[in-house]
C-alpha cells in the first residue's frame, strides 16, 4: 500500500508521468527514485498515469485504446486521482507526449480552458511529433500496424498534426487565458543517440527545445541526480517550488486536504509449494496421475491466475461443472489445469487423461475405481460401452474427484459410436455430483459447440511485463527486466516459447567452458537472432529457427494444429497459412485476397471453393492460428477486418521445410494475389487509398523477399510482378506524401538489379527510375530530377517510341523539373507538344492530359499571361472535380496555381477562397511538401489583403517547417526567408536599416 504524506498544498507540485507506446509506468522508476531521494524537492510528489499499450491483443473481446480515449482517461485521472490543491507538471516519454497534446487540444476544443489552470509546465522526452519511420518501423518491429496507438505514430498522421497546430496556437502561443486558449510552457527534448525518434523530430516546432545525451530509452532512465534529463526536470520543479515559497510568504496558502487511502491491491494467487498431492493408486500399465514434474515454477500472469481462481472456487449450484480452457497451443492451458490439479489433490481424487491415450487411460481409471476386471474386459472388447462403464463408477465413487482431459482438440475420439460429445454419451459428460469437476483443455476455441454445457475460459498470451517476470525468474543470467520485456514482446507472450528461450539460454550458461563466446547468450542476443531469422525471406535463413533457438516444441505444437485441420478435411489450411506467412506481420486484408480469381488457379490450393475457404478460415480461427482484428481506418466493408498471425507461428512457418521446397510457388501465388487485388485500384486515385493502405506494408515485405540478393526468387515472371507491385506502391506513397518510404522502396529495387539480372534500361526498371525522378521532383530537388528524367526519357523513346504513354509521362515530368527551375520560355513549346500528344493518346479527360495542361498553364502565368492561364486552369479544375476527389494531389496544385493567377489580377478575396479550399481538402499533414506550397500562397494572400500580422505569423511557422524539412539552403526555404523578411520590414521599417 502506498504511503501518502501531507504537504502544504500550495507548495506541492504533482509530477504526473505519462509513458509511451508498448511501455508501462515502470519506465519512470528511476525518475521516481531520484525525486524521492532529492532533499531539494520535498514539495514534489510523483504520480504515474497508467494506460494499456500492448504490442498486440490476441483477445477478440478487447481493443487497444485509441489516443482520444487515453486523452479522456488522462483528463479523468487528473481530476479524480490527483489532489485538487497544488500545481501539476506533466512529464511524458515518446507517445506520451502525443497523448498530452491530444488532451490539451480536446480540452480547448470543448471550451474548457480553465480546467488547465493547474498545469504549470509540460516536459516531453522523445516525443514523435511527426511520427516514426514508416518502413523502418515495419522492418524492425513487425508488431506495428496492428495497433490503434501505433497507427497514430505513423509519419504525418493528420489527427496528430492538427493536434500539434492547436497546441502551438492555443497553448504555446496563447496570448491570454480563456475558454479556448490557455498558456502553458512546454519543453521538448530529444536524445543524441535516439534512432527511434530522432532528436530533430522530438524537438519538433516547439520554441523551447533541446537535446540530452542518450538513446530513446536512456533519456528517461537517469542514473543519478547529475544526469541531464533529471536536471531538466529538476530545474522546472525548483523554479515552481520557489514561486510557491514566494506565494506562501505572502500568506496565500490554501487549506490542507485530508489524505486519501488507496484501495488495497488483491494478493497474488499462488499454490502452496509445500503441499504434497494425494495421488490415486495406480493399478494398470499407464499413468493417470497429473504430471506434476512439469510444474517447475509458479503460475505467471494475471489472466492465468484468474482462470485458476475460477477453477478452484466453490461453484454455484446451477453452474456447469465442466470447465474448458481454450487457446493457442503453447499458451499455458495445461499448465493452469496442472495448477488446479495440484490444488485439488489434497481434498479429492485427481486423474489426468491425455486424449491420444484416452482409451487406455480410462481403462486405468476404471481399474482404480475397483470395477470388476471381467466387466472392464468385456466393455473394452466391445461387449458393452466402456464410456458408460467408466462414468457409472465415477458417479458412484465415494470421494470427490477431478478429471482433467488434456488436448481435447477434436470430438472424433471423444464421442460414442453413434452419438456426439454434446449428447453426454461420450468420454466427456456433465457430472451429476456437485463435488466433482471436469477440466478440459483444447486448442479449439469453438469446443463449446461440440461439448456438453460448460464454462469456457480463454487463455491469452502473457503481457510483456508478465512474460518478463517469467523470463527473469526461470533464466539464470539473461539480462535486465527491460531486455526481458523486449524478448517477451518479440515472442508474443507465449509461455511455451518463453520457456524455450529460457531453457536455451540456461543451457548456454551451463555448458562446458570454451574459448569461443556463444553468439546467443542473453535476452537481447536471443531476441535479435529471433527477429533476424523471422524477417529473413521465407524458405531461406529462417529454416533453422527451431533448431537454432530451441523452438522445436513450438514447431511441434504448430504442426499438430495443422495436422488436426488436415484430418478434418481442411487440407488447404497449411498452404494458406504458409502463404499468409510470406506477408508481413501487419493485419492481412484476407477478404479481397481470398476472393481473388488468382487463388483458384494455384497448385498449392486445389479444390479451394468459396465454401472450403470459409471452412478453412473458421478452422484456423478455432485453433487460434489466426486472429481477426478490426481496421477502423478502412472505409470499405471488405477491408474493415484483417487477420494476424502470432509472431512465433509467423516465424516458424517462414522457416517451414514445405515452404523451402515450394518457395517459388508460394511467392508466385502471393504476387499474383496482390497484383489482382490492386489491378482496379490505381494508386493515384484517393478512392483506392483504402486498398493501398492495407496492402502497402505487405508489398514491401514481398518485394524485399523476392529481390533479396542471392536468395531472390528464381523466376523472371514473379520478379517482374514484384517490381510492378513496387512501382505502384511507390506511386501510392508519393501521392500521400510519404516520400521517404517511397524512396526506400524504389532503391530496394534499384539496388538489387544486378542480383536479379535486370538491367537499368529494362522496361520494368525504367518504371521505377521514372518514380525516383518524381520523388526528387516532389522533394524540390529539381536538378536531380532533371538528370534522372532525361536519361529515362531517352531510354523510353528508344524502347517504346516518342508517342508511347510511358514516354510522354516521363517527358512531362522532365518538363516540370525544368519549369520549377525557371525555364519557362524553354519549356512552353515542349509542353504544348506533349499536351497535343496526350490529347491524341488519352483524350481530354485523362489524368495525364490534365497534369500536362496544368504545367502549360503555369508556364503561361510565368511568362506574363495570367488571363490565358486562368482560363486554362478553370477548365482543367472543372474536369478534375468532375472526375476525381478534391483531395487529389493535382487538383490541389491546380487550385494553388489558380489562386496565384487571381492574386496577380488583384482579386485577393477570390484567391483566399481558392487557397482555403485547397488547404481544407488536403489529406496530407501541414509539413508535407504540397501542404507547405499551399501555405506559402496563403501567406501571399494574407499579405495582399493587408493582414500583415497574420501573414507574419504564418510565414514564421512556414519558415521553421521548411528549414526543418527541406534544410536551410533549399531554394524553397530561401524563397520563404525572403517573403518573411519582406513582411518584417512592413511591420518594422527599421529592421531593414539595422540589417
Amino acid at each position: 500500500m502506498a504511503v501518502h504524506t501531507i504537504t502544504h498544498p500550495d507548495k506541492t507540485i504533482h509530477v504526473v508521468f505519462v509513458h509511451g507506446l508498448f511501455s508501462s509506468t515502470e519506465v519512470w522508476n528511476q525518475f521516481r527514485k531520484l525525486l524521492a531521494a532529492d532533499d531539494e524537492l520535498h514539495g514534489a510528489v510523483a504520480h504515474c498515469f497508467p494506460y494499456d499499450s500492448p504490442k498486440v491483443k490476441l483477445r477478440p473481446d478487447r481493443v487497444v485504446a485509441a489516443y482520444d480515449d487515453i486523452a479522456d482517461a488522462l483528463d479523468t485521472f487528473l481530476r479524480v486521482q490527483i489532489p485538487r490543491t497544488g500545481r501539476v507538471v506533466l512529464v511524458s516519454h515518446s507517445q506520451g507526449g502525443l497523448i498530452i497534446q491530444r488532451f490539451l487540444a480536446r480540452t480547448l476544443r470543448e471550451a474548457r480552458g480553465p480546467a488547465l489552470a493547474r498545469i504549470a509546465h509540460i516536459v516531453m522526452f522523445g516525443c514523435p511529433n511527426n511520427g516514426s519511420g514508416f518502413f523502418l518501423a515495419l522492418r524492425r518491429s513487425v508488431f506495428f500496424w496492428r495497433n490503434a496507438q501505433e497507427r497514430q505514430l505513423r509519419p504525418y498522421q493528420r489527427e496528430v498534426l492538427e493536434t500539434q497546430r492547436t497546441v502551438l496556437r492555443a497553448v504555446v502561443q496563447a496570448v491570454d487565458n480563456t475558454q479556448s486558449q490557455w498558456r502553458i510552457p512546454i519543453q521538448a527534448y530529444g536524445g543524441t543517440e535516439d534512432n527511434v525518434v530522432p532528436a530533430r523530430e522530438a524537438r519538433g516546432v516547439f520554441p523551447v527545445s533541446a537535446t540530452v545525451p542518450g538513446d530513446h530509452f536512456q533519456i528517461v532512465q537517469p542514473g543519478d541526480h547529475d544526469n541531464a534529463s533529471y536536471r531538466v526536470l529538476k530545474d522546472v520543479l525548483s523554479q515552481l517550488l520557489d514561486e510557491r515559497e514566494d506565494q506562501a510568504d505572502d500568506g496565500r496558502a490554501a487549506p490542507v486536504p485530508m489524505p486519501r487511502t488507496p484501495a488495497p491491491t488483491p494478493s497474488e494467487l499462488t499454490g502452496d509449494q509445500s503441499e504434497r498431492p494425494l495421488l490415486p493408486q495406480q493399478q494398470g500399465g499407464i499413468s493417470v496421475s497429473p504430471p506434476h514434474g512439469r510444474r517447475r515454477t509458479r503460475l505467471f500472469g494475471r489472466e492465468p491466475r484468474g482462470v485458476f481462481a475460477a477453477l478452484t472456487a466453490a461453484p454455484a449450484a446451477s453452474a456447469p461443472r465442466i470447465h474448458v480452457l481454450t487457446g493457442l497451443g503453447g499458451s499455458g492451458k495445461s499448465r493452469i489445469a496442472l495448477e488446479a490439479a495440484q490444488h485439488a489433490a489434497s481434498t479429492r481424487r485427481v486423474w489426468w487423461v491425455s486424449v491420444p491415450q484416452i482409451n487406455a487411460s480410462m481403462r486405468e481409471i476404471a481399474n482404480q475405481l475397483h470395477a470388476p476386471t471381467g466387466e472392464v474386459e468385456q466393455a473394452f472388447r466391445g461387449n458393452g460401452s466402456p464410456m458408460d462403464l467408466v462414468w457409472r463408477y465415477l458417479e458412484t465413487c465415494p470421494d470427490p474427484w477431478l478429471l482433467v482431459i488434456d488436448n481435447a482438440d477434436t470430438p472424433d475420439r471423444l464421442a460414442g459410436a453413434a452419438g456426439q460429445v454434446a449428447d453426454g454419451t461420450g468420454w466427456i459428460r456433465h457430472p451429476t455430483r456437485t463435488d466433482s469437476l471436469v477440466i478440459v483443455t483444447s486448442r479449439d476455441r469453438s469446443a463449446a459447440d461440440w461439448l456438453p454445457p460448460c464454462q469456457v475460459h480463454h487463455v491469452p498470451p502473457l503481457t510483456d511485463d508478465e512474460g518478463a517476470e517469467l523470463l527473469t525468474t526461470v533464466t539464470d543470467h539473461g539480462g535486465s527486466r527491460r531486455q526481458a520485456r523486449l524478448l517477451s514482446a518479440a515472442l508474443g507472450g507465449l509461455p511455451l516459447a518463453l520457456h524455450a528461450a529460457a531453457s536455451y539460454l540456461n543451457s548456454v550458461h551451463r555448458s562446458a567452458p570454451s574459448l569461443d563466446d556463444p553468439v546467443i547468450h542473453d535476452f537481447d542476443s536471443y531476441r535479435e537472432a529471433f527477429e533476424a531469422r523471422s524477417s529473413s525471406p521465407p524458405g531461406t535463413a529462417a529454416s533453422g529457427l527451431q533448431e537454432m533457438l530451441g523452438m522445436s516444441a513450438m514447431a511441434e505444437v504448430c504442426g499438430i494444429a495443422l495436422d488436426l485441420l488436415a484430418e478434418q478435411g481442411l487440407k488447404q489450411a497449411g498452404p494458406l497459412l504458409r502463404a499468409f506467412a510470406c506477408l508481413g506481420i501487419t493485419p492481412i486484408p484476407f477478404r479481397p485476397l481470398l476472393e481473388s480469381k488468382a487463388i483458384t488457379g494455384s497448385p498449392l490450393l486445389p479444390d479451394f471453393t468459396r465454401e472450403q475457404r470459409n471452412l478453412v478460415l473458421k478452422g484456423l480461427d478455432d485453433l487460434g492460428l489466426v486472429e481477426r482484428v478490426s481496421r477502423p481506418e478502412a472505409g470499405s466493408g471488405h477491408l474493415a477486418h484483417g487477420l494476424i498471425l502470432h509472431p512465433v507461428v509467423h516465424a516458424l512457418l517462414r522457416g517451414d521445410a514445405e515452404m523451402e521446397r515450394h518457395r517459388t510457388d508460394y511467392y508466385g501465388l502471393i504476387v499474383d494475389l496482390l497484383l489482382d487485388v490492386t489491378r482496379e485500384s490505381p494508386p493515384d486515385d484517393p478512392t483506392s487509398w483504402d486498398v493501398w493502405t492495407a496492402v502497402a506494408p505487405h508489398v514491401m515485405e514481398v518485394v524485399r523477399a523476392c529481390l533479396a540478393g542471392d536468395q531472390h526468387v528464381r523466376s523472371d515472371e514473379i520478379l517482374r510482378g514484384a517490381v510492378e507491385l513496387a512501382r505502384q506502391a511507390v506511386r501510392y506513397l508519393i501521392v500521400v506524401g510519404l516520400l521517404g518510404p517511397a524512396d526506400e522502396m524504389a532503391h530496394l529495387v534499384l539496388d538489387n538489379c544486378d542480383a536479379i539480372d535486370f538491367q537499368r534500361d529494362d522496361p520494368e526498371i525504367l518504371g521505377i527510375r521514372h518514380e525516383t525522378g518524381r520523388i526528387a521532383l516532389e522533394s524540390c530537388d529539381y536538378t536531380t530530377a532533371e538528370d534522372e528524367l532525361r536519361q529515362v526519357v531517352a531510354a523510353r523513346e528508344a524502347l517504346h517510341g516518342p508517342d508511347d504513354p510511358r514516354t510522354l509521362a516521363s517527358q512531362h515530368k522532365l518538363a516540370r523539373s525544368i519549369l520549377e527551375q525557371g525555364g519557362f520560355a524553354d519549356v512552353e513549346p515542349l509542353l504544348r507538344t506533349i499536351a497535343t500528344a496526350e490529347l491524341t493518346v488519352h483524350g481530354p479527360d485523362h489524368s495525364d492530359t490534365i497534369t500536362v495542361r496544368h504545367s502549360l498553364a503555369r508556364a503561361m502565368f510565368a511568362l506574363g499571361r495570367p488571363a490565358e492561364a486562368e482560363t486554362e486552369l478553370r477548365d482543367i479544375l472543372r474536369i478534375s472535380l468532375d472526375r476525381w476527389s478534391p483531395s487529389t494531389m493535382e487538383t490541389l496544385r491546380i487550385r494553388q496555381t489558380l489562386a496565384r493567377c487571381l492574386l496577380k489580377a488583384g482579386r485577393a478575396d477570390e484567391a483566399e477562397q481558392m487557397i482555403q479550399q485547397g488547404l481544407a481538402d488536403t489529406t496530407q499533414g501541414p509539413q508535407s511538401v504540397l501542404a507547405m506550397t499551399l501555405r506559402f500562397t496563403w501567406c501571399q494572400v494574407l499579405l495582399a489583403q493587408g493582414q500583415v500580422q497574420a501573414a507574419h505569423l504564418e510565414a514564421a511557422q512556414l519558415l521553421a517547417d521548411r528549414r526543418r524539412i527541406l534544410g536551410p539552403e533549399h531554394s524553397e526555404t530561401i524563397r520563404t526567408q525572403k517573403l518573411f523578411d519582406a513582411i518584417r520590414k512592413l511591420l518594422d521599417p527599421g529592421v531593414g536599416a539595422q540589417e
